[in-house]
């Protein structure tokens, strides 16, 4: 039994990696535009962000475009587009 869980314990866990990736992309831009953006709201794929957001907020965020990429390039977080 403690050979299994050992095992277990190495194998990455799925889907974690994206989840943090979202909530930490969430706790940027909520900061950034001051606006609570939720990690659900986020769709972080082939360095795309897709955030699920009301126009306004939306443009705002592409508005703030280039500080996102900076802000969270500093996170390991390359984005080339926010849509």
């Amino acid at each position: 039994m403690d050979r299994i869980s050992e095992l277990l314990s190495r194998l990455p866990i799925p889907g974690l990696k994206e989840s943090n990736d979202r909530h930490t992309i969430a706790r940027i831009l909520s900061e950034l535009i001051k606006i609570p953006i939720k990690a659900n709201q986020i769709v972080f794929k082939d360095n795309i962000l897709t955030v699920s957001v009301p126009p306004v907020v939306k443009s705002v965020l592409h508005i703030k475009q280039s500080e996102i990429a900076e802000l969270l390039s500093r996170e390991g977080l390359k984005v080339l587009q926010v849509r």
